[in-house]
């Protein structure tokens, strides 16, 4: 079993997509358990709504490939659409940033939301 962490986000109706998204990964993932939901500021050019993010954790026997493609799915399946980001636009971005002890997205750790809800889940071993 791997051990998976993942980010999401939300900017645009961002509780009622957090608990969306939530909703479906929980019935992909029966595990999956989710730290607290906070707002933070809009991060990178383009965004000026204020963000909802969460952390979810789980174990999974699926490969990293598989994971994304699952998230990547759900994404699609809520509406998100490639041209929304250019438009300051995100319905749920749902990101693997840590598999096993491999960190995927290094520069999503240094964000001062990221470390907060980090902070909720290093007593569980992600």
């Amino acid at each position: 079993m791997h051990k998976v962490l993942l980010s999401i986000g939300s900017n645009t109706q961002a509780r009622f997509n957090i608990k969306r998204a939530k909703c479906i990964l929980q019935k992909q993932f029966p595990s999956i358990r989710f730290t607290d939901d906070i707002e933070s500021e809009p991060y990178g050019s383009g965004f000026t709504n204020l963000f909802v993010n969460t952390l979810g954790y789980f174990e999974s026997d699926l490969n990293k490939d598989e994971l994304i493609a699952h998230f990547k799915d759900i994404e699609r399946n809520m509406g998100r659409e490639i041209e929304d980001k250019a438009k300051g636009k995100v319905i749920i971005d749902i990101d693997l940033i840590k598999w096993d002890n491999e960190v995927i997205k290094p520069e999503d750790f240094e964000r001062s939301y990221m470390r907060d809800l980090l902070e909720s889940v290093k007593d569980k071993g992600f």
